[in-house]
């Protein structure tokens, strides 16, 4: 097996550092669209998860799934076990794990061959276990031709399996998701703190990813609007794939 090349960059939330705990949410997005120093308050994942869109963000928002009761109507609070990612992020790693809201697990996510991709991202119902509701993935031209998995480019499928979009780094950290041809969320990272926000075209952050103060879990706050699937898969995509320009 060939080894890593020193070019690759680590994962937002790398392993060795998903036990960490992380400063108060606090942050800012600068012109260059890189989170900066903290001056301007950047809601918690949980206080996001309370906050409704503009008139402007409800026109721009997207989804790849259709509302259903079992997730749209609970709070879009989200919680992943920091052991269960740590099982997944490395090399040709696969697994299963929950995503819990309050009251219980309420997605399952795999980590499995599919297709013709050796890894992809699964998201299900907790409630209909191996039927995704959406899958992402590392497209094959994407693949460096190494052993070591880098990958620059995902396709991201809805339900039925078709192409819903695609999500491909824009430079250190930064993320941009197309459908339609257009691009519909922009993710931005802080690798000192390891948190990922998601923004949509009128600028509005519309779901924030952070490890929590004790450091054991990843907390992810969705606004209420914004469809959980398509930014649970967008998030864990980054965390699990680690997407890098040019390759």
């Amino acid at each position: 097996m060939l080894p890593t090349p020193p070019s690759v960059r680590p994962s937002i939330f790398p392993a060795d550092k998903l036990s960490f705990g992380i400063p108060p949410t606090a942050g800012r997005l600068s012109h260059a669209g890189k989170l900066s120093a903290p001056n301007l308050r950047t809601p918690s994942p949980q206080q996001l998860a309370h906050m409704h869109l503009s008139k402007a963000g409800l026109q721009q928002r997207v989804h790849i799934c259709d509302a259903d009761p079992a997730w749209s109507r609970v709070e879009p609070f989200f919680t992943i076990k920091a052991e269960d990612l740590h099982s997944v992020v490395e090399g040709e790693a696969t697994g299963n794990f929950d995503i819990y809201f309050e009251r219980g697990p309420i997605f399952a996510a795999s980590v499995l061959p599919w297709g013709a991709a050796p890894r992809a991202l699964l998201i299900c119902s907790a409630e209909r276990r191996g039927e995704p509701l959406a899958s992402c993935a590392p497209t094959m031209s994407s693949y460096n031709g190494t052993s070591v998995e880098i990958c620059s480019k995902l396709e991201i499928r809805g339900r039925d399996n078709t192409i819903w979009g695609t999500m491909s780094a824009q430079g250190a950290d930064t993320y941009a998701v197309l459908s339609a041809h257009r691009r519909v969320l922009s993710l931005f990272g802080d690798q000192d703190t390891g948190r990922l926000i998601v923004k949509i075209p009128t600028d509005e952050v519309v779901a924030h990813a952070a490890r929590d103060a004790a450091g054991q879990v990843l907390e992810l706050g969705v606004r209420p609007e914004v469809d959980p699937i398509l930014i649970t898969i967008c998030i864990l995509a980054v965390v699990i794939f680690n997407p890098e320009e040019g390759f």
